[in-house]
């Protein structure tokens, strides 16, 4: 998402670096196997901060990573989809992200597909447009969203375990979050969604950050 901050610390590194030892454990990296990582979890819980760094220290070891975001794949663009949001609570769950788009990209990634095409977000025009990406050079795609773990493409799976009253601090230092009534009703809704996802992860981070089962 065009206009999103993505602001790096030593935490999310080491972090990071945790988790690279443990994905080189499982996977060659030889150039021959494509690659997808999936990692889920609660508005502010560190999702994006984790994907952009694994891609760094994967960077460090030659390993050429692609991150996708899932707000990029909502159907509508932020400000509308908030108005729908508005209307009724009822239209806050998966069916508002492209999950089939998010997926197909994943697919084709996977099976080698030069070139794919996926929505890019522009959140302060509030557009949705489309950008092509070479994904030829790459051996690891990470995907990172609240309700990604819904697709069944991944190799290696990633679970935040901090819920949104654990990130409240982190939202509000986001520049698109607000603080409402409002807001925490569908952080709510989505909580009910997401906790699920849980049970699905290779892998857990906890409420500090940590990684809770390390015995991959």
């Amino acid at each position: 998402m065009v206009g999103d901050i993505i602001q790096l610390e030593e935490k999310h590194l080491a972090t990071a670096k945790e988790i690279t030892a443990i994905l080189k454990k499982r996977f060659s990296f030889n150039g021959k196997q494509k690659i997808a990582i999936g990692i889920a979890g609660e508005s502010g819980s560190g999702k994006s901060v984790t994907a952009f760094a694994i891609q760094k220290i994967l960077e460090q070891e030659n390993i050429k990573s692609l991150v996708l975001q899932m707000d990029d794949y909502f159907k509508l663009p932020p400000k509308t989809n908030h108005e729908n949001r508005l209307k009724s609570l009822e239209n806050v769950g998966i069916q508002e992200v492209d999950l089939e788009k998010l997926s197909q990209n994943i697919k084709d990634f996977k099976t080698g597909v030069s070139e794919i095409e996926k929505p890019l977000v522009y959140y302060s025009d509030n557009i949705i447009s489309n950008e092509k990406i070479n994904v030829s050079e790459y051996e690891v795609i990470i995907v990172e969203g609240t309700y990604i773990l819904e697709i069944e493409k991944f190799d290696f799976k990633i679970f935040i375990d901090r819920n949104y009253k654990d990130t409240h601090e982190n939202r509000m230092k986001r520049n698109r979050d607000e603080q409402s009534e409002f807001v925490e009703k569908v952080l709510e809704i989505e909580h009910q969604i997401i906790r699920s996802f849980k049970n699905n992860a290779d892998l857990i981070l906890g409420k500090n950050y940590e990684l809770v089962n390390t015995d991959l």
